[in-house]
């Protein structure tokens, strides 16, 4: 056996006991053309996979204890569009949606983020990004993507949501146009979410912007346990998770030749994603027992 397929074996061998028998199948199951050198044409690896779904599976399970809806809207195949609400200083609600969409889709489906050009100047996590799935944000990954029929997410408010204040919880930023104007162009629906609890596995007091700058970041995190506790403090709280998701919304492909349209297509994602937040503050709520008032 060449020592490729023998190191990409033995890797796999070690990372089925971290899964249930019927969760290690659906990394099993899940297409990965290899193209050449163990990955697809996108750079995704199934032994990375298998250790980010591994590790996904374990915090949607058993840290965050996910509670979710609506995974009837998410179509069995074809492309479509990602859309919900970022928050939490870290980005772990990304991660609960891709390991939600992954574990309650069948056949079991990929979301494959647009992340933002800061991440991949990190050495290593870049790589790592490409290994599991995600792409640069940039209009010819998407096109790629949703042309061989893949789910691609995008937090419209940008990576300078998740540095929102706590007196901001759950209060939207403006959506920038790109997923709507890409949504028009390849005919593909948009799928709104909303989660609620990565709003509260950190306390935000402050963003030092001029460090952020300074370090090329959207943000810089002062938090009630960050940096006073080192690393250690950008841990989350094991906050619960509740996510929605809604029926597709079929973009107006009008939206790419008039700018109004397009910011009433904008608004019209942004309001579905806003009631599927309402319906999770509503479902925790009930779990609390507490008054809707």
């Amino acid at each position: 056996m060449p020592p490729l397929l023998r190191s990409k074996r033995l890797s796999m061998d070690l990372l089925r006991p971290l899964l249930p028998a019927k969760e290690w199948e659906r990394v099993q199951a899940y297409p990965v053309h290899d193209v050449g050198f163990g990955t697809d044409a996108f750079g995704t690896r199934r032994e990375l996979l298998g250790f980010a779904y591994a590790l996904g599976y374990w915090l949607h399970r058993h840290y965050f204890r996910v509670v979710s809806a609506g995974h009837e809207h998410i179509p069995a195949t074809g492309g479509g569009v990602v859309v919900g609400n970022h928050s939490g200083v870290l980005p772990f609600d990304g991660m609960m949606v891709g390991a939600d969409v992954f574990r309650f889709t069948e056949p079991p489906r990929l979301v494959r983020y647009m992340v933002d050009y800061f991440v991949y100047q990190m050495p290593f996590v870049g790589a790592f990004f490409r290994g599991v799935g995600q792409m640069p944000g940039t209009r010819r990954n998407f096109d790629g993507l949703i042309e061989e029929g893949h789910l691609v997410g995008i937090f419209p408010e940008g990576a300078e949501a998740l540095g929102k204040l706590a007196e901001r919880r759950y209060e939207l930023l403006p959506f920038t146009h790109g997923h709507v104007e890409l949504a028009a162009r390849h005919r593909v629906p948009v799928l709104p979410f909303g989660l609620v609890g990565a709003e509260e596995q950190q306390t935000m007091v402050a963003d030092l912007r001029p460090l952020a700058k300074a370090l090329r970041l959207p943000y810089f995190p002062v938090t009630t346990t960050f940096p006073w506790l080192g690393p250690l403090g950008l841990l989350p709280r094991p906050s619960r998770y509740f996510i929605h998701y809604g029926p597709p919304l079929e973009i107006d492909p009008d939206a790419l030749r008039s700018i109004e349209i397009r910011r009433r297509e904008v608004e019209r994602v942004r309001d579905a994603v806003a009631e599927q937040i309402r319906l999770g503050q509503a479902a925790r709520r009930a779990m609390r027992g507490e008054s809707s008032r």
